[in-house]
């Protein structure tokens, strides 16, 4: 964005933004020194560069003044992250290169550059580079949860799980409890790569880690459910798919089908049914319904699912509901009357076919498949599947 004058907009920024944080800086040291502190006329020649857009020019001058004056080291900080934030990284890392390259750098400012330096070569893709300045700061502040998040960041893009969970382990330990749920999911990652390896040990093993870590983790216990079910142990997978409905029932739609599986298997069609009324209840705008449908209609028969449908949609009218109803009806429908109800199918589908089935819980980002890292805010486990609206 360009003003009359034909100058970027931030280039006419900066120079207030500049100015704030000297004068802050100003205002610290002359609390100190108790005297008013005067900025260097090398300082406005510096500003004058910048609203010319002569950057190197400007650089050069303001690390010379760090140098003699590190009060000033703010400023860097300031203008780095605006080049950052402006996607002239190349200009940000020449400044952060330019103050760890000088030898008189006061320890004391040494991890915050380094970090600085780490978020332009992120930004630039360069991870590898970006790893060793983030554990170049652990050498010197081995607490820093920054550094140690970053990492986990960089290992998390690379697939690396082993070194992800190594890194998150230590700031778990540190008492950054939030993790938890991370590591967890990086665990389940692990134990999916072993599902496709087919070494069974470790895919339990791995779900069993990451149930450790987060003992309500949806994915693990559904990991867990699909590997007792391979060795026919339906009564377990049951006992993992009735602690999902408890945890989080958002997500018993999507281990219905294994769990009608599993009471197919053990026989039991009146505890089944029996149960899905039950969790029907509690959980009124779970999208269960055509599935429901679908096992009274296979041991009470099409008349009970009819039944059911119609009592159900009085009760919380619903689209999928009613598409299910409109199937049942079509097939038992008078020529008179088919093309009507036709209509009404396909206008219910055309209604179905806004909706999502998943959304993510933390930015609102919505989906018709089941991730469960969010690919827009990078959350953990907060895509959910989208509950219908009882009217």
């Amino acid at each position: 964005m360009t003003n009359l004058s034909g100058i970027p907009t931030w280039a006419l920024i900066v120079p207030f933004l500049l100015l704030g944080f000297v004068w802050i800086s100003a205002r610290k040291h002359a609390v100190k020194k108790s005297k008013p502190r005067k900025l260097p006329p090398e300082y406005f020649t510096g500003l004058n560069y910048l609203l010319n857009d002569e950057h190197s020019k400007a650089l050069d001058i303001f690390v010379k003044l760090a140098e003699t004056d590190w009060d000033l080291i703010d400023t860097h900080f300031a203008l780095g992250k605006i080049f950052r934030k402006n996607g002239e990284i190349d200009k940000a890392i020449k400044i952060h290169q330019g103050l760890i390259a000088r030898p008189s750098l006061p320890e004391q400012y040494r991890s915050k550059v380094l970090l600085e330096l780490g978020y332009d070569y992120l930004g630039a893709g360069w991870f590898d580079r970006a790893e060793g300045l983030f554990k170049e700061v652990l050498i010197h502040d081995a607490k820093s949860e920054v550094a140690k998040r970053n990492l986990i960041l960089i290992y998390q893009q690379e697939k690396d799980w082993h070194k992800a969970i190594d890194v998150a382990v230590k700031l778990y330990l540190d008492g950054v409890v939030d993790v938890g749920v991370m590591i967890s999911q990086y665990y389940c990652e692990l134990a999916e790569t072993a599902n496709a390896k087919g070494d069974v040990s470790q895919v339990e093993a791995n779900a069993k880690q990451a149930l450790y870590y987060d003992s309500r983790s949806i994915r693990a216990l559904i990991l867990l459910a699909d590997r007792v079910m391979d060795k026919n142990n339906y009564r377990q997978a049951l006992r993992y798919f009735e602690q999902i409905e408890n945890y989080d029932a958002a997500f018993f739609p999507v281990i219905l089908d294994k769990l009608i599986e599993c009471y197919k298997r053990l026989g039991d069609s009146d505890k089944l049914l029996a149960y899905l009324s039950d969790v029907e209840s509690k959980h009124q705008t779970l999208a269960m319904i055509e599935k429901h449908a679908m096992v009274i209609e296979c041991y009470q028969g099409k008349q009970n699912a009819i039944n059911y449908l119609t009592d159900r949609i009085r009760k919380y009218p619903d689209i999928k509901g009613m598409h299910s109803l409109l199937n049942y009806k079509t097939n038992q429908a008078e020529a008179s009357d088919l093309n009507l109800l036709l209509d009404l199918k396909s206008a219910l589908v055309k209604m179905q076919q806004d909706d999502s089935e998943y959304q993510c819980q933390h930015c609102g980002f919505q989906s018709n498949t089941l991730y469960w890292l969010c690919p827009s805010c990078q959350s953990w486990a907060e895509v959910k599947p989208s509950l219908i609206e009882a009217a």
